[in-house]
């Protein structure tokens, strides 16, 4: 509650200093403008967040301020030539419809230009946009009644006043009263971070304890004999305790992922802020990437149950087609193997999770986050006294030094694996190594892959890989303790550059936007290419040969403007706020917008005004909802105090605590809170306004006085009309459904992500020719990939965060002509998910071999040695170089973005494909001798993602989206590309093939940039 009570305060301050004389002289009438300011430059936020969003507040402010000066300037003029000299003084100061044309326009104009941008910078150009039009449509609304220049300057002058008002209490507020910061949210994060961490692995080692049940016996995921049914009938139980346990892991696992999320958003702000304190602002930085290299192992962890499950569904029919039955005892046996197996995979799982949930808490401790006592607590808490000091603690004073040898132990226990691994080969007609003996058998051309052998070196190349990562975030730790930043507080400064981010207003997403063409193994990886186009070429246009060519790029320039999305919903809320504001433009209508404050329609139209008809229609519900439940608390604080003033306040207090509360955590309902807040505040400010100014200045402007228990419902039913209007204008001439841009940002959503996988495909090509070349130089390739890549990610997130807001305002839209395929697209998006996570993972894995061998020279010697025999047979290989994933993700991309059909015959290649090429090529590379090299368990480890991607690939394509159809979808298949299961099918294949042309679209950001 104290984070509300920081922002709460500045409504109640603002309508209690309004008491003053010295406020209430400035203000006059249009103190609640001040209340209303003052709640939208949210006060809330932490304190670089808010000085940013003010600093635009301000600029936008002054803006319209001077803008609508040469409003009324012309306005003014317009009156002054269409009256005569000798006109009387009725008709000088009455109506003019020149002045109040030239009003029109302008308003018109400003709000079209402000929005317009708004859409163009939402995340940084919100607000300011905002409280540009509140001011432009406040202040042109009566710009056709001003007689003279000056009587208009002094009301722009007033109303300036008030809005800077409602600014300098915001700020006193975010500054003064209990200040929020982007650093204290971040160290928040951490520790919620680290706790969320150990709950993904407990979660992880709740689902692996059924590994002899999930690797064996009649209902196990990977029984070679199991068919389609009993896996229809293992999936159909959701009660089941497997199910759970799998539902359990995926909640872990989202949520750190979401608290990932906020944690790089806090980030991005801490850089802006000045403070007192230990680390700086680069510090946290390198925590959130270490922080982030944990993260990567943990979700292909949590893949885990998918992995199995798409195993299961996609090498089902090569299983079963494939295998024959042995003996009874011979699958007694194999059970025994698999449940030795399966507790060996446990009690390494353990020990991980043990070492990981240590090391973290250590690193609390050395980054001051936690106490030791707290620590010594709840080491106490669990453990006889006697196992204590074989245990590794964090309290240790030698802690790191016993961390790396626990680590070391735990890698060294691999040796253990070939004991318990000696009847799973990679192959199941492969070669059986024993233990003491070196005779293999003939290897067969198409032997099967046993994807227990895989997925068990799968797990344990993670497990190694998320305690390497827990191990360089200790070694940090311990560098800011040697190099005394830990020691004393010190100033903060930004990071440079921060003041140049903010007026450039360029965006992550613009930063990532680059050149991302791909390079051969045979270039030189640390050489630019200098012949990249910042822009694809355009298909109806030569480039400018002439002068006269060169200027008329700003006819194309402005028309470009003028048709873009932005630029539509700039008109259509300049529509939305004109069907109001052409009211005060009327002759006959004038008084009335006056008199029934009409204004205030347009403030909700201008606040509330949303994108899309989901968006609309949610806010549409939720605000006039929100404005009752304003109304009647306004009513209660009113008259519970029998109408004192100093009651009234102290109970407007606590109202305004209330609304805060679901202004805070429930950010879904952000619009629906500031509406209801300011209606709140307007309407008891408006009473006290008049107590204190009376009745005869309160009137002054024209408006009548209305009691409170009139006025209030006048705002309900004047935000019902501007939420109605709103509405209206969303949806017509046509409507911009959330359905359609949803199916766009997810066609978006696959180009971006066909850049990463170019960015991943090239950097494990490098990595296998060697050319990867050091991270410390910022010419190298690999510093430019992982630039690229993170920048590629991050856009990615962002587009995912979009895509599920947009699937859940989708639900608020009218089914016309058909319901709409939520359920499909929600499977898209889980899908892209998981396709970015194993993508990001196999690039983790490349760049992060060398750190995984940290045992003695000899091991790197022949991890080297195996890596260049793989190398060598992986870039031999058709399909390694054939680039398939990209050009399907961009054809994929491209259908959805245009609702085209896709071309016929895609395909997507084989599962494990270079595991069967080495098996034919040379059996012996995938020997099960070779599991104590790092560089096998990470080949293993890019098998099993890499054959996920393609698990996931062959999913998107059989999607049908004609649910009456479901049963007959097209399953694609890389042996027989189109499989028709009857006769509608194979009449649908035939469209396919005719008419299912690729058309190659032409918008900038749909471009294929990657080759």
């Amino acid at each position: 509650m104290a984070p509300q009570t920081n922002s709460d305060s500045s409504k109640p301050s603002k309508l209690s200093r309004h008491q003053s004389d010295a406020v209430a002289d400035i203000t006059l009438t249009i103190g609640y403008l001040s209340a209303l300011i003052s709640v939208l430059s949210q006060a809330l936020t932490p304190r670089a967040k808010f000085m940013k969003i003010m600093f635009f507040d301000l600029l936008a402010t002054c803006v319209s301020a001077s803008l609508c000066c040469l409003t009324i300037y012309c306005a003014v003029k317009a009156r002054e030539h269409n009256t005569a000299s000798d006109a009387s003084e009725d008709v000088k100061n009455g109506y003019n419809s020149d002045a109040c044309a030239v009003s029109a326009i302008w308003l018109i104009f400003m709000i079209w230009v402000a929005n317009t941008i708004r859409a163009w910078r939402p995340m940084e150009l919100q607000d300011p946009m905002v409280a540009f039009s509140i001011f432009a449509s406040v202040t042109i609304t009566r710009a056709g009644t001003f007689v003279t220049v000056s009587e208009g300057l002094e009301f722009v002058s007033r109303l300036l006043k008030g809005f800077l008002i409602g600014f300098a209490i915001a700020t006193g507020v975010s500054l003064l009263i209990l200040p929020i910061t982007s650093r204290r949210n971040v160290f928040h994060d951490i520790k919620g971070y680290v706790a969320q961490i150990d709950a993904v692995l407990q979660s992880q080692i709740a689902f692996v304890e059924r590994t002899p049940q999930l690797l064996s016996g009649g209902q196990g995921l990977l029984n070679r004999t199991r068919t389609a049914q009993t896996v229809h009938n293992a999936e159909s139980n959701p009660g089941s305790d497997l199910k759970s346990r799998q539902k359990q892991l995926t909640a872990s696992i989202t949520k750190l992922n979401t608290l990932h999320g906020k944690l790089q958003s806090d980030l991005f702000y801490a850089n802006d802020e000045f403070a007192w304190g230990k680390l700086s602002a680069s510090d946290l930085n390198r925590i959130g990437g270490l922080l982030r290299s944990i993260l990567l192992p943990l979700a292909g962890m949590a893949q885990l149950p998918e992995v199995l499950d798409m195993i299961v569904k996609n090498e089902g029919l090569r299983e079963i087609s494939g295998t024959s039955h042995g003996e009874p005892g011979d699958e007694l046996q194999k059970q025994s193997e698999m449940k030795k197996v399966s507790e060996t995979l446990h009690s390494r799982l353990a020990d991980a999770t043990h070492l990981t949930t240590t090391g973290l808490q250590y690193v609390l401790l050395a980054f001051e986050l936690v106490k030791p006592k707290q620590l010594e607590r709840k080491c106490n808490e669990g453990g006889d006294e006697e196992s204590k000091g074989e245990v590794i603690s964090p309290l240790d004073s030698n802690f790191t030094s016993r961390f790396e040898q626990e680590m070391t132990k735990y890698c060294e226990r691999r040796k253990e694996l070939p004991r318990s691994l000696a009847s799973l080969e990679a192959f199941s007609t492969s070669e059986k190594i024993d233990t003491m003996s070196n005779d293999t058998r003939a290897v067969v051309p198409d032997s099967d892959v046993r994807q227990e052998f895989f997925f068990i070196l799968y797990m344990g190349h993670l497990q190694e890989s998320l305690l390497n990562g827990v191990l360089d975030l200790i070694k940090f730790a311990d560098s800011k303790i040697e190099d005394g930043t830990m020691k004393k507080r010190r100033p903060i400064f930004p990071m440079q550059g921060s003041v140049r981010r903010w007026l450039s207003l360029k965006s992550e997403k613009d930063e990532s936007s680059g050149s991302d063409t791909r390079r051969s193994s045979h270039v030189n990886p640390s050489v630019q290419a200098e012949d990249v186009p910042g822009q694809f070429p355009d298909p109806e246009h030569l480039p400018p040969a002439n002068l006269l060519e060169k200027v008329s790029t700003i006819i194309r320039f402005v028309s470009h403007i003028i048709k873009s999305e932005q630029s539509i919903f700039g008109f259509r809320v300049a529509a939305a706020a004109f069907s109001v504001g052409i009211l005060a433009f009327l002759h006959q209508t004038q008084n009335f917008f006056t008199h029934q404050r009409c204004i205030w329609a347009m403030i909700v139209i201008v606040i509330g005004m949303s994108p899309t008809s989901g968006q609309s229609m949610f806010g549409f519900m939720a605000r006039i909802v929100a404005t009752a439940i304003s109304l009647v608390l306004s009513l209660i604080v009113w008259y519970i105090v029998d109408q004192k003033t100093p009651g009234v306040i102290v109970f407007l207090y606590l109202a305004n605590v209330f609304e805060f509360y679901f202004y805070v955590n429930v950010p879904q309902y952000f619009g629906a809170s500031i509406i209801s807040i300011v209606t709140l505040n307007v309407i008891v400010g408006y009473e006290l306004q008049v107590r204190k100014l009376g009745v005869e200045v309160a009137t002054s402007n024209g408006q009548p006085y209305y009691p409170i228990y009139l006025f209030g419902p006048y705002k309900l039913a004047t935000v019902a009309a501007g939420c109605a209007i709103s509405f209206f204008w969303v949806i017509f001439p046509y409507p911009i459904t959330a359905k359609s841009t949803l199916r766009k940002s997810v066609g978006r959503a696959l180009f971006v992500l066909a850049k990463f996988y170019s960015c991943m495909h090239t950097t494990v090509e490098l990595w296998l020719n060697d050319e990867l070349g050091n991270r410390q130089d910022t010419r190298s390739a690999r510093f430019q990939l992982e630039t690229s890549q993170h920048k590629i990610f991050k856009e990615e997130m962002m587009l995912l965060n979009q895509l599920r807001m947009h699937s859940h305002f989708s639900a608020y839209e009218p089914p016309i002509g058909g319901k709409f395929p939520k359920a499909t697209y929600d499977h898209i998006i889980s899908e892209i998910q998981r396709i970015l996570t194993s993508m990001a993972l196999m690039t983790h894995t490349t760049q992060h071999l060398s750190i995984m061998s940290r045992e003695s020279g000899s091991a790197r010697d022949s991890t080297e040695r195996w890596v260049s025999q793989l190398a060598s047979i992986a870039l031999q290989s058709a399909d390694f170089h054939s680039h398939s994933v990209t050009s399907l993700l961009c054809h994929l991309s491209a259908s959805l973005a245009n609702a085209q059909p896709l071309p016929p015959y895609l395909s997507v290649g084989d599962s494990f494909p270079l595991a069967r090429r080495l098996q034919r090529i040379d059996g012996e590379l995938l020997s099960i001798r070779h599991v104590q090299d790092p560089a096998f368990s990470a080949f293993v480890t890019l098998e099993v993602l890499r054959s996920v991607v393609g698990f996931t690939l062959r999913d998107l394509l059989s999607l049908d989206f004609d649910s009456c159809r479901r049963r007959n979808t097209i399953v694609l298949r890389s042996e027989d590309p189109v499989i028709p299961r009857d006769m509608y099918d194979l009449h649908h294949k035939r469209l396919r093939e005719f008419c299912g042309i690729y058309k190659r679209y032409a918008k900038p950001w749909d471009r294929c940039g990657v080759r």
